[in-house]
């Protein structure tokens, strides 16, 4: 009976792919990072990711449920342990609070690691309640941090719904059409050198009637070399401000008369065409319109709790020292 899974969600996901063998928490690295084509960075996020989500369990066992952020959600059982369900709310609430790029991971990827994590996570809370765990100090210090995350996630969600209306997003993207129909992007190719130096005979070399493209395939240093300095087409503030001005002072078919230099060298740079800067559609921009105003307005709201909080911070150098060592010297 113990090990009685509910296989509706199971079938639901894909019954073909979706493995019924118990996964820890920690295997979902093995998953996001490959899945993901992740390099350091992206796995150093993974593995924070990883740890939250334990605690993320670890609210649900408590009673602390995100899905309060948005109602009740789908209250399907997944799972059943020792008579205590487990939702699908509970399991797609554990999803989305993945950032963006790894929620693209496919739900069957990720699913029955969720929820083995959440049964994982009861089974443990049970046995910690028999042993008197939740009675502790720092069982209720940790629980109230968890539920100060939990209530601000609530806040902000319940507030950017107000807010962020298609009417607002619409505002915005007209905006956005405006400021991008008065700009253009460039095609260009650049040679990257080390040194001054270098950059001054590449100069040379190309005043005496050499091919600019032949001379970044043998002489650049920057990984568009082999392309002849091909970097495509981009728009305005896409390249570090030096690059952009150097290009934004260039005719069309022309190359900088003096190396730019930036934090990547010395830069050789010619402009090959200009053209009006591509508009996305309204559906193409709002993602990152919505993201905008997320972050603008989840940034406000926090200025404004703080204005109208009494707040006394003690800084760091006027905090207690910790007592010396009293010990005998080495």
């Amino acid at each position: 009976m113990g090990q009685k899974r509910n296989q509706t969600l199971h079938d639901r996901a894909d019954s073909n792919t979706i493995e019924s063998t118990p996964i820890d928490l920690c295997k979902l690295e093995d998953v996001l990072i490959p899945e993901l084509g992740l390099k350091t960075q992206g796995i150093r996020i993974v593995k924070r990711i990883v740890l939250f989500l334990g605690i993320v369990a670890t609210a649900h066992v408590a009673g602390l449920n995100p899905a309060l952020a948005k109602g009740e959600g789908d209250k399907t059982v997944v799972a059943t342990v020792n008579g205590n369900t487990i939702s699908l709310s509970d399991v797609e609430d554990a999803r989305t609070l993945l950032p963006a790029q790894f929620q693209s991971a496919p739900l069957q990827r990720i699913y029955p690691m969720l929820v083995e994590t959440l049964v994982n996570s009861r089974i443990s809370a049970d046995m910690a309640k028999r042993l008197g765990f939740d009675e502790t100090p720092v069982y209720k210090r940790r629980m109230e941090r968890i539920s100060d995350q939990v209530l601000e996630r609530i806040l902000l969600t319940r507030h950017l719904e107000q807010k962020i209306t298609d009417i607002l997003v619409q505002e915005r993207y007209l905006k956005l059409v405006e400021r991008a129909s008065s700009q253009k992007e460039s095609h260009a190719r650049h040679i990257l050198l080390k040194t001054e130096k270098e950059a001054q005979a590449v100069l040379e070399k190309l005043n005496d009637g050499e091919d600019f493209a032949d001379v970044a395939r043998e002489l650049s240093a920057g990984p568009s070399g082999p392309n002849g300095g091909d970097l495509g087409w981009f728009g305005p503030g896409r390249m570090v401000p030096q690059f952009d001005n150097a290009v934004n002072g260039l005719s069309l078919g022309a190359y900088t008369q003096k190396p730019v230099q930036t934090q990547f060298g010395w830069h050789i740079i010619f402009l090959e065409d200009r053209r009006p800067l591509p508009i996305k559609t309204f559906d193409q921009a709002r993602p990152g319109l919505v993201n905008n105003l997320s972050a603008e307005l989840g940034q406000k709201l926090m200025e404004q709790l703080r204005n109208d909080a009494d707040i006394e911070i003690t800084s760091f150098k006027d905090l207690p020292k910790p007592p010396k060592p009293t010990g005998p010297k080495p």
